[in-house]
């Protein structure tokens, strides 16, 4: 592969503007190459998981699924499109690194399945191989804010290939190479996020478009609607630095340690453990740790469009309502299907590189925000 094809995604035109504008106009989107690669993590039976009280695990999996990619392309340069989904993550990756991350996802399947019992489905499929069976997959990148720069897709490319990966047999690679599990850098340590306003819940939607056609014109409708709603993504963001608290649980603290590292011992924990006090002493009393906190709080994925919105926000229950009646609406009129999840509070991952200070931060709602969602939208389209 030439190393043009490597940098395309890093090569793409950064967009600015009002996002519901810019999804509207098809001609913003640029075609992904067809010789790059869909990988698809999905942790098996995560409904049940969560009901059994793993979230945290849950979430961890896929957070480590795209820390894992990350390391393996930022010490490549190579710049890539990520999503992360609460109970998986999809990935769009070039050839030049797709044996190394597709090795180091193996490693990590491995260790859910020895250190914490669930199993994690690793698959991929190529771009070209979805386009050929009718599929697309177009992308733009926003800016989202000062900070945070996101991919946009439409298309059902990655739909499709989540569906086929995990009706298939578990995919191993045959890999000659060292291992290559590097989870440095998922490093989180917040406890369970109540809404910044104390009558307010959080909202887990996922909207998917019947028609992939419609996709552009139906999605910049209800964003604009859901910014009607709510607010502007400032406004109905999850997150805010006074309620953020560093978790010191040590079950919460072991199992992000047990997810990191092959060998556990008493000295990583203890580490871990002392990092969480130093972190809540940092981000309480020094100017560089109050500026992190609103710098996380703008690299916080509370929205992503992966082919179908799926959002994280905060409102009150009347707001709800009014957002879910206009999406009955267009339910009715065979434009959409959706699912959603109310809950009280929502729940952090992350990965922050020391080195040059990296961060991005996923959301989820807690017990299961986008798994939940996800499960009521998978039963709506199979009724």
């Amino acid at each position: 592969m030439d190393s043009k094809d490597s940098s395309f995604y890093a090569q793409l035109h950064v967009h600015h503007g009002v996002l519901h504008e810019l999804v509207s106009d098809q001609e913003t989107f640029t075609k992904v190459p067809e010789s790059w690669n869909i990988i698809v993590t999905d942790v098996k039976n995560s409904t049940q998981a969560i009901k059994e009280g793993k979230q945290q695990v849950v979430n961890l999996a896929a957070t480590a699924s795209i820390v894992a990619c990350l390391n393996i392309s930022r010490a490549k340069g190579i710049e890539i499109p990520f999503f992360f989904g609460g109970d998986g993550a999809t990935l769009i990756v070039p050839d030049d690194i797709l044996k190394e991350c597709l090795f180091a996802l193996q490693l990590h399947q491995e260790r859910c399945s020895i250190s914490f019992d669930f199993f994690l489905r690793v698959g991929h499929r190529k771009v070209i191989d979805m386009i050929r069976k009718g599929a697309s997959l177009r992308i733009l990148k926003y800016k989202s804010n000062e900070l945070h720069t996101m991919p946009i897709i439409l298309g059902d490319a990655l739909q499709m290939a989540e569906g086929f990966i995990k009706s298939s047999n578990n995919e191993k690679v045959i890999a000659d190479l060292k291992y290559n599990l590097d989870l440095n850098g998922m490093e989180c340590k917040w406890d369970k996020i109540k809404p910044p306003e104390d009558e307010n819940e959080i909202l887990t939607l996922i909207v998917s478009a019947k028609k992939v056609t419609d996709q552009s014109k139906v999605y910049s409708q209800v964003l604009e609607k859901i910014e009607q709603v709510y607010g502007n993504d400032l406004i109905r963001h999850p997150v805010t630095a006074k309620r953020l608290k560093m978790v010191h649980n040590l079950s919460s603290i072991k199992a992000e340690v047990k997810m990191k590292f092959k060998n556990i011992t008493n000295g990583k924990i203890a580490t871990s453990w002392w990092r969480s006090f130093i972190g809540s002493w940092f981000t309480k009393n020094t100017s560089k740790g109050r500026n992190y906190l609103n710098d996380m709080i703008q690299l916080t994925e509370t929205l992503l469009l992966d082919g179908a919105i799926n959002t994280v926000i905060t409102g009150k229950i009347n707001q709800r309502k009014e957002l879910l009646a206009y999406l009955n609406s267009l339910e009715k009129q065979d434009s959409i299907s959706y699912g959603y999840y109310s809950s009280s509070s929502s729940v952090l991952s992350c990965f922050v590189t020391a080195m040059d200070n990296y961060h991005i931060h996923f959301l989820d709602g807690e017990n299961g925000g986008y798994t939940n969602a996800s499960k009521m939208l998978k039963a709506k389209r199979n009724a």
